[in-house]
């Protein structure tokens, strides 16, 4: 008789190493595939049984861990997994996706010209986002005070919050924040001004 499976997939940032316990005691084997980002590039996972420990940080890299603690290391294709478990794959929900839009100088209205195709495309992807959660974002750039570039970066968030609820997102699925000038996208003294740190960020999950 053929052994139970036990098939996982982890894909990761290039940044993130994650450390995964496999109890000797759950299933008579486990599989552990390390899946690539949408770049193509991969992260790594650190898989550590009790007795041994494997290091993945190769897109397709795969171990099998038996119930022992033997770890065992393999190389899958994109096209084997994608043939045995495409049912699986096509099950998983979408990654995060990230826009931003930039805004005119002091205004939490006046959108920046360049950020209509991007408005386009958020447009786009929540059509066929199944029910998606917004965080909401808002930033400044360094001119101003903090407490009024506080307010003006909630205000920028609210605006984009409130296009997001009139183009059909529930309120109750969109979270809003304001960061004022404390993470600029680009670092310039303060006082100084730029086009790029006046932005709101917007993450479907």
């Amino acid at each position: 008789m053929k052994a139970a499976t036990s098939r996982r997939w982890l894909p990761f940032n290039a940044t993130v190493a994650v450390l995964l316990l496999l109890s000797a005691c759950s299933t008579p084997r486990d599989k552990i595939t390390l899946l690539p980002n949408p770049d193509g590039s991969a992260g790594s996972v650190v898989v550590r049984s009790a007795t041994q420990t494997q290091v993945l940080d190769k897109p397709y890299a795969s171990v099998d861990v038996a119930q022992g603690g033997a770890i065992q290391a393999s190389m899958d294709s994109p096209a084997t997994v994608q043939a045995h478990y495409a049912q699986l794959l096509a099950a998983q929900p979408p990654r995060p996706a990230t826009f931003t839009i930039n805004f005119l100088f002091d205004s939490a209205t006046d959108l920046a010209p360049e950020s209509s195709a991007t408005v386009a495309k958020l447009k786009t992807t929540l059509a066929t986002w199944p029910a998606p959660h917004l965080t909401v974002v808002g930033h400044t750039d360094m001119a101003g005070s903090q407490e009024f570039n506080d307010k003006l970066s909630m205000r920028r968030a609210q605006t984009v919050a409130a296009f997001l609820v009139k183009s059909g997102i529930p309120a109750q699925q969109i979270e809003t924040a304001g960061r004022g000038k404390r993470e600029p996208l680009v670092r310039t003294p303060d006082g100084v001004p730029n086009q790029a740190n006046r932005r709101v960020v917007i993450t479907i999950q």
